[in-house]
């Protein structure tokens, strides 16, 4: 596998993006439904983020994504406080899960992160995601208290996972 990690730029780039955010959230609301009982409209959290991408632009956020002939997996940064960036919306197709795919996506965005100035990384992170907390685990990252940027409501911060990362 020739692994690429590209930004955003172009319309063409963005169709990718909004195709693997709704392959996200639709995987993501059956486990929420499974797991807690909550159920939300795919289609109006994909509207709410497509209206919410020009936090993820320069300058001071990102819009990645991994590339391998296919696009494959996605992750974004943006602008939380002062010299703080958080990652969102980080995805990798699950049969490419396991193949360093996701590891490139979250050392990609530290990067960009650096060279945006961030001294400090957060991100929360849905309790049924072990593969996704070893893999921030292994890069660094460690867990915290609920951050008050997060967009997890207040009533699921005692089941949700929340970490950060010093990068400076």
């Amino acid at each position: 596998m020739s692994l690429k990690i590209i930004q955003v730029q172009t319309e063409e780039d963005k169709k990718y993006i909004y195709r693997l955010l709704e392959e996200n959230l639709t995987a993501t609301h059956l486990l929420v439904q499974r797991e807690f009982s909550l159920t939300f409209d795919v289609d109006v959290l994909l509207q709410q983020d497509i209206i919410k991408m020009p936090q993820f632009t320069s300058p001071t956020g990102r819009l990645l994504l991994a590339y391998d002939g296919n696009f494959i997996g996605c992750a974004g940064l943006r602008k939380i406080g002062e010299e703080v960036g958080e990652i969102k919306r980080m995805y990798v197709r699950p049969e490419y899960r396991i193949k360093g795919v996701g590891r490139a996506l979250v050392q990609a965005i530290i990067s960009e992160a650096q060279q945006i100035g961030y001294s400090k990384l957060c991100l929360d992170c849905a309790p049924f995601a072990k593969a996704a907390q070893a893999l921030y685990h292994s890069v660094g990252f460690q867990i915290i208290q609920p951050y008050p940027e997060s967009e997890i409501p207040e009533e699921y911060h005692s089941n949700w996972i929340f970490m950060e990362i010093i990068i400076k």
